[in-house]
């Protein structure tokens, strides 16, 4: 079996743009920086969820799902895209969300809300009681004669990772002769990592892979990522398996906790906006970029690599949080 041959939904634009941003590289100290622009995909504000919502939303048609339900934080973007595919398909969707209170429907919540998403809220609470109450929510809805489909959060399940295969080789076709750069990308619930694993190796064996963790830490991130990655790879007829603590993922850029601006991803956002007019939001690509802007920095990663930076998406969370980025204004009343 191949990629061509798995099931899959169209729902984005491909292939995304890979995008030169020497104003940002020679600002961080790297000889080639290239933009992956995922946050270009189209669906409702676009990002990386799209390209996994194509496999996973052909399962849920393919077992006659007429729900989807899915989890994350409030500013998720995988639940605001997976609730615009639910209804480009014609399906209703459930959110569970948990995580820091929120007293406004703004950023992707508020098209959580166009996309006639039911949210059920859980405040402060990690990854294992969302899943569990979605699995009860699912339970309930194919008592009451439903067919719901459960997507895990991130949507980081094997199927989901297919789309990060598919990047993967998008990318080795743009790249052309220049095959083996560093690979990096925010990553939060390590689908997304999984993906590109199995992609590079498949497609691009020279590249390395780099994740900067948004929110949790490395070791489960990494058994995540290795296990899905295999199974991937095993959806596709290809043997193999990843060494969970070979996969790169860097937890050090996390700040405070997951959905909380950290100071460095703020910085990362105003430099990538002022070089590159590259828009990064706080929860996911700016904390991915603050890592990468230090790691290059301090020359922990070769700057005479060319460096692929995945832009995920996340700009409708940017709009969630207006409040912190006042003290960059340059404003001023002008009496008349």
């Amino acid at each position: 079996m191949n990629l061509e041959s798995m099931p899959r939904t169209r729902l984005g634009y491909w292939p995304t743009p890979l995008d030169e941003a020497p104003r940002l590289a020679e600002a961080i100290g790297l000889k080639r920086l290239l933009i992956k622009r995922d946050d270009l995909t189209g669906l409702a504000l676009g990002g990386n969820k799209v390209r996994k919502l194509e496999f996973l939303m052909a399962d849920a048609l393919s077992q006659g799902a007429d729900i989807v339900l899915t989890d994350g934080g409030p500013q998720s973007n995988h639940a605001r895209l997976t609730a615009a595919a639910a209804k480009k398909l014609g399906l209703d969707c459930t959110l569970v969300l948990g995580g820091p209170r929120f007293e406004r429907f703004e950023g992707n919540l508020l098209l959580d809300v166009l996309f006639d998403a039911e949210i059920k809220f859980m405040p402060d609470v990690n990854v294992k009681p969302m899943e569990a109450e979605m699995a009860r929510e699912a339970k309930r809805l194919a008592k009451a004669g439903r067919k719901p489909y459960v997507i895990p959060i991130g949507g980081s399940s094997p199927v989901g990772a297919l789309g990060y295969v598919e990047a993967v080789r998008e990318l080795a076709e743009q790249l052309g002769d220049d095959d083996s750069p560093l690979i990096t990308f925010a990553v939060g619930s390590a689908g997304t990592m999984a993906g590109v694993i199995a992609g590079i190796r498949l497609f691009l064996p020279k590249a390395e892979a780099l994740g900067i963790s948004v929110g949790r830490r490395k070791k489960p991130l990494q058994k995540i990522a290795a296990q899905v990655g295999a199974v991937a790879l095993g959806l596709l007829g290809e043997d193999g398996e990843f060494d969970a603590g070979a996969v790169d993922i860097n937890h050090d850029y996390v700040g405070g906790f997951y959905g909380i601006p950290s100071e460095a991803g703020m910085d990362a956002i105003l430099l990538s906006a002022r070089t590159e007019a590259l828009v990064l939001d706080p929860v996911y690509t700016g904390k991915a970029m603050s890592g990468l802007v230090d790691l290059a920095r301090t020359g922990k990663i070769d700057a005479d690599r060319t460096t692929v930076f995945i832009h995920t998406g996340g700009a409708p969370a940017l709009f969630a949080f207006d409040e912190e980025f006042r003290k960059y204004a340059r404003y001023s009343e002008v009496p008349y």
